[in-house]
């Protein structure tokens, strides 16, 4: 799966980039998440880990923070989450980049379906 969404920000990208690498704030602007948890202690770093909890149905699993350029990309990997007959791979990342008025944010998300999802994915 590749999915894909863009939108312009009007806040310095230092700024933008701090506020999602604190990936307990999920739930503010991701609706997908009940929500998210740090496990790791300390300020968000590369190998930073997380935990979560998705708002539709019984999937929870875990995550890191695979890239983490404070001037241009977070990127993210986890293993599969269970959910129902199927799994999910969470896996994807910001894209950061200056522009007139504040940041262009490029958000890509490459999950991978296991089980019945997989059958199911086009």
């Amino acid at each position: 799966m590749h999915v894909e969404s863009e939108i312009t920000v009007e806040r310095p990208p230092r700024e933008v980039f701090d506020y999602i690498a604190h990936a307990e704030r999920l739930p503010e602007y991701m609706t997908d998440f009940a929500w998210v948890r740090a496990e790791s202690d300390g300020e968000p770093a590369q190998g930073a880990s997380y935990s979560y909890k998705m708002a539709r149905g019984s999937a929870e699993g875990t995550f890191e923070w695979t890239e983490f350029d404070p001037t241009s990309k977070l990127a993210w990997h986890g293993p599969p989450a269970k959910a129902g007959p199927g799994s999910m791979e969470p896996s994807g990342w910001w894209e950061l980049s200056d522009e007139v008025g504040g940041t262009h944010v490029k958000l890509v998300m490459t999950p991978k379906p296991g089980g019945l999802f997989k059958l199911l994915s086009p």
